[in-house]
């Protein structure tokens, strides 16, 4: 593996370096001076002006030399880099450009370099500097600049490229840095959006209008709810359009302006939304008529809309208005192979193709990163190019590549670095990309990184695992996260950090690249609890205590998270702070010790299996079940919960307990009821009583709750019966056709 990485590499440099050197070289610079001049227009735009500098810097890090900038209107001389339109060109070349389009040429001993209308010159000399000065820049804060006294260049440039989509964002940290945007010819959209998606509450604030004109809002089974808008009512169009136009003119320069729903469901069901949804075949329809008469009301500005969950689809006999966005996302996708030629995919193949057949100007929302837990291991290098490439056949004109956003994730420097190349050209070579970078970025550590990359990539293949955007370390453990597999990454990461340890810079980014790793081993300790592979053991005393090395492990990974920028570990947030708040926390409180560790569950009632953990053996392991409901948790959907708990033997019982998990912005509530019952036969029962649940309130914190029977005497019993009552119905906060609400219950304590 390590020779062919390194061959791969050495292939690549050579591949760039060779391809224009058919007939001979250009010297620009020697010896410390040059003949050159940088030319540009005495009517340069701010972009040319811009263009100019950055080349003049570059030339100077790269031989010390600083070449003048001057304008066209002096002497025309034989030694010039022409930027932009001059009076030395005829400018023929634009009209072959679109406007991110890149020319570069050399005739004779002139060198021009030119571009489309927007951004095309800046772009242009940024590949001139990639692809002939040898200069590269891997990430917002990585550069590599070669010192050379002598600077050639090949004698028979002649470029001309455009880019494959339109509209090109890759959401990850990296694009906090403008020039990492402008040296990859990316977008981001506060420099063109107005307004970005999920703004129908924006543009009609629930808060204003909702308390005096529910009739505004979507009718869902039966009552007004705030969650969409009633897209017929005329009250409506009129209040959102002033609102657009009064934003508009705030933001003139703004091209696309997004109306579109909410990140909620409960869309109107009203009988002229009915009727135009059931003639579109679903609730698309209702937006995009919407949409497309506002668009009228705005025929220089793009108003975008989303399909999105229930507006994915394309509608029936509705096409968008030649100044409407379709911004499609990509939300359920199976990730783990291309969403061609994946089957779990092929609803969402079908919805790009078929709103492909309806506009020329439909945008891919397309999420590359977990959710859940954005430094987990997410093994989706080998699938962003199929997939990208999968747009551009289907005619996509833009795509949003939504990462971690502000903060680092997974490979988020590798995997920004290989999206904004294959957005401008999904054609190129993915794996000479992806070695080149790993060479360049991890040093000596190359190709073990190369390994561990490919290695992962390869269990999960032969797991035969969906690759989930909502998944986790936890959800995988029995797949390409085993923990055989984990320590064979670890020694790889070992093998990677030693090879570059007299390097901070290297070994700063491949313990970046480890954090992964060391988050999946944390984040299964608790899983595993008092098992093998646990956070806790016992101690020659045989009291449970945390492991010293679990607590070293803590502390390295929050200290290195911090160093590197670490934000947030995941989207609905908590920071590597926090987490290590949750970490004392769980040293502190220690396993859940009790009479009935590991006994016997009977089913009655099933229980969910789309978070399984360990089964019924989850409710007597002996691990807490924490904030995230995917950890130690066993879930009930739309069901009660029964189950019976068999001691084996009879046992006196003083207490009994049981925890639920309250997260209502994922439809978690805690029971109204919960009754504990007892029993020496299996046969006959007694009853402990009931214990009520808290009053039902809107509340997004997430909650623990213990559920406690103290028995006023001792018992004999061999049996434990637990029932804890579901919602009947969902408060009306959170209230969605065909939604139920779930239960999530822990630890059965027997004292």
């Amino acid at each position: 593996m390590i020779t062919k990485s390194i061959a791969l590499f050495i292939t690549f440099v050579l591949a760039m370096a060779l391809s224009y050197e058919s007939k001979g070289s250009q010297t620009l610079i020697e010896n410390g001076r040059s003949d050159y001049k940088i030319i540009l227009s005495e009517k340069a735009s701010a972009i040319d002006i811009q263009a100019g500098s950055v080349l003049q810097k570059y030339l100077q890090q790269i031989s010390g030399v600083l070449i003048p900038v001057i304008n066209d209107q002096s002497p025309h001389s034989k030694f010039e880099i022409q930027i932009g339109k001059t009076n030395r060109t005829n400018n023929t070349l634009s009209n072959n450009l679109d406007k991110d389009g890149i020319s570069i040429s050399v005739s004779g001993t002139e060198v021009r370099i030119s571009g489309g209308s927007d951004k095309g010159v800046l772009y242009s000399v940024y590949s001139f500097l990639e692809k002939f000065l040898g200069c590269r820049k891997f990430a917002a804060g990585y550069s590599v600049v070669p010192k050379n006294s002598i600077v050639t260049i090949p004698s028979d440039i002649s470029i001309i490229e455009n880019p494959d989509f339109d509209y090109r964002e890759v959401y990850y940290p990296e694009s906090a840095d403008q020039e990492y945007l402008d040296w990859h010819k990316l977008q981001r959209l506060d420099e063109s959006w107005g307004l970005w998606v999920h703004t129908f509450d924006k543009l009609v604030p629930a808060r204003d209008h909702f308390n005096s004109h529910p009739e505004y809002y979507g009718l869902v089974n039966g009552e007004r709810k705030p969650s969409q808008l009633c897209l017929t009512n005329p009250e409506v169009f009129r209040i959102l359009t002033t609102k657009l136009q009064n934003m508009i003119a705030d933001d003139p320069t703004k091209k696309y302006w997004s109306v579109s729903q909410n990140d909620d469901l409960g869309y109107c069901e009203c009988d002229k939304c009915k009727e135009i949804d059931d003639r579109e075949g679903g609730p698309q329809g209702s937006i995009l008529q919407f949409v497309n008469k506002v668009a009228g009301m705005f025929p220089d500005k793009t108003i975008s809309t989303l399909a999105y969950t229930y507006s994915q689809k394309a509608p029936l006999t509705l096409k968008p208005a030649k100044n409407v966005n379709i911004m499609l996302c990509s939300i359920n996708c199976n990730r783990s192979k291309p969403i061609e030629i994946e089957p779990r995919s092929a609803s969402f193949s079908k919805d790009v193709r078929d709103w492909s057949s309806l506009t020329n100007n439909l945008f891919i929302w397309d999420y590359v990163v977990q959710f859940t837990n954005y430094i987990s291991p997410f093994p989706n290098i080998h699938v962003l190019k199929p997939n990208v490439q999968f747009f551009k056949k289907s005619g996509v004109s833009g795509i949003f590549e939504q990462g971690s956003g502000d903060t680092g994730g997974e490979f988020s420097e590798l995997k920004s670095y290989l999206l904004a190349k294959l957005l401008w050209d999904s054609e190129a070579n993915a794996d000479s990309l992806k070695n080149d970078f790993i060479s360049n970025y991890y040093g000596k550590g190359a190709p073990f990184i190369s390994t561990y990359i490919d290695l992962l990539e390869k269990n999960s293949k032969q797991s035969g695992r969906i690759l989930d955007i909502y998944g986790g370390p936890v959800k995988e453990y029995n797949s390409f996260l085993k923990p055989d597999h984990i320590e064979q990454y670890g020694i790889l990461f070992d093998q990677a950090e030693a090879a570059v340890e007299n390097n901070p810079t290297y070994l700063k980014h491949v313990r970046t690249a480890r954090l992964a790793v060391e988050y999946t081993v944390l984040q299964q300790s608790k899983f595993y609890g008092i098992e093998k592979h646990g956070v806790f053991s016992q101690n020659k005393q045989d009291d449970w205590i945390a492991r010293p090395s679990f607590q070293q492990k803590v502390n390295q990974f929050v200290q290195t998270a911090n160093s590197v920028g670490i934000k947030l570990l995941s989207e609905v947030g908590r920071t590597p702070n926090q987490y290590k708040q949750e970490w004392d926390g769980i040293f502190k409180a220690g396993p859940k010790i009790h009479s009935a560790n590991n006994s016997n569950i009977i089913p009655g009632i099933p229980h969910s299996l789309e978070y399984p953990n360990k089964g019924l053996r989850t409710l007597t392991d002996g691990s807490s079940g924490y904030a995230d409901f995917s950890y130690n948790w066993l879930g009930w959907y739309g069901d009660n919960v029964e189950v019976i708990l068999d001691l084996g033997t009879k046992l006196t019982i003083n207490q009994l307990s049981v925890s639920f998990l309250e997260d209502q912005r994922h439809w978690a509530f805690l029971p109204s009821k919960v009754e504990f019952e007892i029993s020496i036969d299996g046969n006959k029962y007694v009853s402990l009583g009931s214990i009520a649940g808290p009053p039902l309130d809107e509340i997004y914190e997430v909650s623990i709750k213990d559920y406690t029977s103290k028995l006023s005497e001792p018992k004999k019993a061999r049996y434990i019966k637990l029932k804890a009552n579901n919602l009947e119905t969902l408060p009306p906060w959170r209230y969605y056709k065909n939604r139920k609400g779930w239960l999530f219950a822990d630890e059965i304590m027997v004292n």
